[in-house]
């Protein structure tokens, strides 16, 4: 939230020996979630005050000062993503863990989470599941802890009363699931606006007679978040919940309906206060409540169920409430009678149009967040990397996969089944070259596409925490994840690989508003063929240099045939067969005995002698002053640059120590990834060939990851 006038934010700071210090102020126009995150990096368990003053546009007769103090008496973390995205101003959306922890069983829970993320992140919206684990505010969960939450099982439900209660009780468990309420709290807190859920808590049936009303509504009415949800549940008597919200002056609208949903159904028969029909009209109206009015309340948005089983799950209410009538059944026990009757008339119904309607949600709160960000930035990160300028000098296209691994303890036996380690990890040759980038500090935009499916959504999210951006393809509900799966040999080498890459074909051209203020676009072979030509040339006549990375010999032997492919590219990084594979002029009796002859260890003179003049060919098709950079294995590495000026290019050979390979399949990513790094960095080609072979032999050495996490500690010189 920014201020919308000039103010004083003051922070102090108790340290254990009881003198308080003043810790930082600031006057003027300042970003608030800026300063909270600024708060929650301080060490844990000190007492922090946090107080705003600001007077509000008002007449002068009514002018006066909101006075917000936050006190920490446990540490807030903020999970990476969610952190950067709020200091750059990106959209995020808080989801609860209450709906996680106690909303559905395990692992329905965890697959709804894990789709919930992949919506949001496919629009550019990052999600923030908000819990209390271990004495810690959680704003963002790590995939290991969603999961660890929704196996749990005895995770303690949290409204925001119990939220001091939790933390301070030592003997808690190790998780707490915050309600619509003290998710709204805490999401406010961290900067976050936004707040998705499946439906709202209100007034019980009978509620004028018990009082039963939800803090949720209470919350609503002095906390300004946007909350978009399903309505209100429709075992809650809406009218009445309706009269409470209308009483606390908190703004309520349907979206693109006249008539306030009832949760499951779309249809309550109640009309709804207000109608918005798109995201940016409830951005506005939140907006000028906020900062041109003064408000402090929150927003309901209320989005009407499409799914078809809500009809017959909202029957089967109305049928159980009438039993629970005729039974006597009142008070407390209404709710949990009707619950348990539900899912025994409905057999599993009531699930999946649940996890339905939270998904529906979730879509509209994503496009509700990015028109608020919007509004406070001027510009947001959008869904394509196609409709707003790349963040990075470096954008790289093609394949994220999920690599299986298997290399065998023994010599490999055809034929039969063979006893190997396996490992499962995340690959794809776009992807390495975009971690190993990330992982030196480049901060590259990788454009990829992933399968609509929760491994997928874990992969990109594991590399957004190693300083990536990630612009994702839209992909099919029934598609899946590339997966990738290679035998090695015994001596860590590749026998034979299986590629199900059918998601690449979602990958589409990028457009001349991608390349702006980037250096260098990296193309590997996993997108269609028509849009990496499109793509190479768009990039080529924006001036922008290409680095190709052939990915496989039958991809090096297609593409190579296109000389109008190999004149737009600046680098081409193959390995020793892809090579082979791109020298079209090149007899099969040549490339026959250059393949027995780079079965042995080599000089460099030899590995010159053999490879010179195929290199020549191969880098004289590219584009004027292009550079060819060959791994060979155990051979080294080869490079030759084609001079401006001169006709007879440069070719030159490194020669690499000898190792023990734990897994061959990273290693020319990571080389790829180093050497772009070191050219951005206003390196050689030869000191980022150098580079490049360090990265490659870090990963080679690594058996349980394509890219090895050692590379982040690569320093050039």
């Amino acid at each position: 939230m920014a201020l919308a006038v000039p103010g004083i934010v003051t922070f102090y700071e108790l340290h254990p020996n009881l003198k308080r210090r003043k810790y930082v102020s600031v006057h003027g126009n300042e970003n608030l979630a800026d300063w909270r995150l600024t708060i929650a990096r301080l060490p844990a368990r000190q007492i922090i005050k946090f107080t705003m003053f600001t007077p509000r546009q008002l007449p002068v007769h009514r002018q006066h000062f909101a006075i917000l103090q936050w006190r920490l008496f446990s540490s807030v973390r903020v999970y990476p993503a969610v952190e950067a995205a709020l200091k750059e101003g990106r959209p995020v959306v808080a989801l609860e863990s209450t709906i996680v922890a106690h909303g559905m069983p395990f692992p329905q829970n965890l697959e709804l989470s894990q789709r919930l993320a992949f919506i949001l992140r496919e629009k550019g919206v990052e999600p923030a599941t908000i819990a209390l684990h271990k004495g810690d505010i959680k704003i963002g969960l790590h995939p290991d802890e969603l999961h660890e939450l929704a196996e749990s099982g005895d995770a303690i439900k949290c409204t925001t009363r119990q939220l001091g209660l939790f933390l301070a009780n030592q003997k808690s468990p190790f998780w707490g699931a915050t309600t619509v309420a003290s998710t709204m709290l805490l999401a406010h807190q961290a900067g976050i606006q936004t707040f998705v859920t499946g439906g709202i808590g209100g007034v019980q049936r009978y509620g004028q007679d018990t009082l039963d009303i939800s803090a949720d509504l209470l919350e609503l009415s002095r906390t300004p978040v946007v909350v978009v949800s399903a309505g209100i549940k429709s075992i809650l008597d809406i009218s009445r919940t309706l009269e409470v919200l209308e009483t606390y002056s908190v703004p309520v609208v349907t979206y693109q309906s006249d008539e306030f949903p009832a949760f499951f159904s779309p249809h309550s028969g109640v009309a709804t206060p207000a109608r918005c029909d798109t995201a940016a009209e409830i951005a506005a109206a939140f907006s000028l409540n906020q900062e041109t009015f003064g408000l402090r309340s929150g927003m309901l948005v209320a989005v009407p169920n499409s799914s078809p089983a809500g009809e017959v799950v909202e029957a089967a209410i109305q049928n159980a409430l009438t039993e629970a009538a005729d039974q006597c059944i009142t008070g407390p026990a209404v709710t949990p009678f009707i619950l348990k009757r539900v899912a025994q008339m409905t057999a599993g119904e009531s699930l999946r149009s649940n996890m339905a309607l939270v998904e529906n949600n979730a879509a509209v709160g994503a496009d509700i967040a990015i028109e608020l960000a919007q509004q406070k930035r001027g510009k947001v990160k959008g869904p394509s990397i196609c409709s707003g300028k790349p963040r990075s000098r470096v954008v790289v296209m093609g394949g994220s996969v999920l690599d299986y691994i298997a290399k065998p303890t023994n010599d490999l036996i055809i034929g039969t089944s063979n006893a190997t380690l396996t490992t499962e990890s995340d690959g794809g040759v776009a992807r390495n070259i975009a971690e190993t980038l990330g992982r030196l500090g480049s901060r590259p935009t990788l454009y990829t596409a992933v399968g609509a499916d929760a491994r997928g959504s874990a992969m990109l999210s594991r590399l957004r925490e190693n300083n990536c951006d990630v612009v994702v393809a839209p992909a099919k509900t029934d598609q899946r994840t590339p997966t990738y799966l290679a035998v090695l040999n015994r001596d860590g080498d590749l026998h034979v690989a299986c590629a199900d890459m059918d998601a690449m074909k979602n990958i589409e051209p990028l457009d001349q508003s991608a390349m702006e203020g980037v250096d260098i676009l990296i193309l590997d072979s996993n997108p269609p063929l028509n849009v990496l030509q499109k793509t190479a040339r768009l990039a080529y006549e924006s001036g922008v240099k290409v680095l190709w990375e052939p990915t496989s010999v039958p991809k090096a032997s297609i593409l190579s045939k296109d000389d109008k492919f190999l004149s737009y590219l600046s680098y081409a990084t193959p390995n020793f067969d892809e090579l082979l594979a791109m020298d079209t002029s090149n007899t099969d009796l040549e490339k026959s005995r250059v393949c027995e002859m780079f079965s042995k260890k080599l000089t460099s003179e030899e590995v010159l002698a053999f490879l010179s003049e195929i290199m020549f060919r191969v880098v004289n098709r590219m584009d004027d002053g292009a550079c060819l950079v060959v791994t060979l294995g155990r051979n080294g590495i080869a490079m030759v640059k084609r001079s401006r000026h001169d006709k007879n290019p440069e070719c030159s050979h490194f020669l690499t120590d000898e190792i023990v390979v734990a897994n061959a399949t990273g290693a020319g990513d990571s080389l790829t990834g180093a050497f772009v790094h070191a050219i951005l960095l206003g390196k050689t080609p030869e000191e980022a060939v150098r580079l490049g072979a360090q990265a490659a032999r870090l990963s080679l050495e690594c058996s349980g990851a394509a890219v090895s996490p050692e590379v982040s500690q690569l320093i050039i010189r």
